[in-house]
């Protein structure tokens, strides 16, 4: 009788583990190059630093030597996130309630859908609130092509690898425009890809794919947008004033432009005209006096190896922000594969602490999930739990993800 019971809790968790695995859009397009490290004998803790590529000054001119010191930025991944689903059923329940013939379909599938909602909806919440590079309007979703010819543009600007582009949206996204577009989007020429869970299709150099989870925003509250409180400010940190009378309620997440700071192209250095560059705020911020410190996302950096922007901008530089005051908008995010990398961790085994316990990794995504059953003999219960957990970082997201507000 136990080795049934071990076959078929096998049998049920390969079954929850391919549920998340082909029905995760997220996490089956993103990179995993990665994943590796959190493998190794020699463990690391929950948190790698992960090197970008080195940066270079524009190259000297003349004969003479003219040295340059190498700068190595890192970003963060931190293994963040843990989502279980677990329930119990006592003897009685189990007697005369429970359809055990079915347990799978019945009781552990519906666990296995919602963490793949879960997982995927985490994913997505983090990519929209790393996401600064934006086109267009908050508010209106676009209903023609042109606005996704301009999130192409964005990524040829930021000198996005041009294979592996995905717009992922939401069916609201989808119907606007598939009418227009209807004979751009073949779904034939997906076929073949690994994430083909909700393709729609292909046009300007992108997969289509649909996810009715990526999450919509509301835009923080002010009575009269601000300005630069100084000029020659770089970094996270910008001092802002001339917020209006009233209370101004930022939130993370707001996308803000400086005027006159635009997008450069990261080897010449030569800034696009009318492209200004895009912020997003990582934290909240709400002040009655006019004067708000603005956390933003990516660092401005007017010069050197790592610029990503023009210039600083000017004392009493106007800053406009994507949408109105308080605007509720939906969002679709158009990205290069290694804007993001994630890593799914392998759980211990406790079978020696007396749970009936399975590990099963999925050879191709690299998600992996634990299922444990476990008899509590003194309450007459069993209860299973099943666990999943990862990390996902923004590695490139400032040069490779735009987002389509609408």
């Amino acid at each position: 009788m136990a080795g049934n019971y071990e076959v078929v809790r096998q049998e049920v968790t390969g079954d929850a583990l391919e549920i998340l695995s082909n029905n995760c859009v997220v996490p089956a397009f993103i990179g995993r190059d990665k994943q590796r490290y959190f493998e190794g004998k020699v463990k690391i803790g929950d948190q790698l630093q992960i090197k970008r590529p080195i940066r270079r000054e524009k190259s000297a001119s003349g004969q003479a030597f003219q040295g340059t010191g190498l700068v190595r930025v890192t970003v963060p991944m931190v293994i963040a996130f843990w989502v279980q689903q677990s329930f119990e059923f006592n003897d009685t329940e189990e007697a005369m309630f429970l359809d055990m013939a079915n347990f799978k379909e019945e009781y552990t599938r519906p666990c296995a859908v919602q963490m793949t909602n879960d997982i995927d909806s985490l994913m997505l919440q983090y990519i929209a609130s790393t996401t600064p590079a934006w086109v267009g309007t908050p508010g209106a979703p676009p209903t023609t092509l042109d606005t996704y010819n301009s999130a192409q543009t964005k990524l040829n600007q930021l000198l996005a690898p041009d294979m592996d582009r995905v717009v992922i949206w939401n069916s609201s996204y989808q119907q606007k425009v598939i009418g227009a577009g209807s004979t751009l989007f073949n779904p034939s020429d997906v076929i073949g890809k690994q994430y083909l869970n909700g393709k729609v299709g292909r046009y300007a150099g992108m997969d289509f794919m649909r996810d009715e989870q990526v999450p919509s925003a509301t835009g923080g509250t002010y009575v009269t947008l601000g300005v630069v409180n100084g000029a020659g400010q770089e970094g996270t940190s910008i001092l802002t004033n001339g917020w209006g009378s009233g209370t101004t309620s930022l939130v993370a997440g707001d996308r803000i432009n400086f005027a006159g700071v635009y997008d450069v192209n990261g080897t010449n250095r030569q800034s696009y005209p009318n492209a200004l560059k895009g912020f997003q705020l990582t934290s909240p911020v709400v002040d009655a006096a006019g004067a708000l410190t603005l956390q933003i996302y990516p660092a401005l950096i007017p010069t050197g190896p790592y610029q990503n922007c023009s210039n600083s901008p000017a004392a009493g530089a106007a800053i406009t922000m994507a949408g109105a005051s308080g605007v509720l908008y939906q969002q679709a995010i158009a990205m290069q594969k290694g804007a993001y990398t994630c890593a799914f961790i392998e759980l211990q085994d406790p079978s020696e602490y007396g749970a009936k316990c399975v590990v099963m990794t999925d050879p191709d995504t690299k998600i992996s999930m634990r299922m444990i059953w476990q008899w509590d003999s003194n309450a007459g219960v069993v209860r299973v739990r099943m666990d999943c957990i990862f990390g996902i970082c923004a590695q490139y997201s400032d040069y490779e993800s735009v987002a389509i507000l609408g």
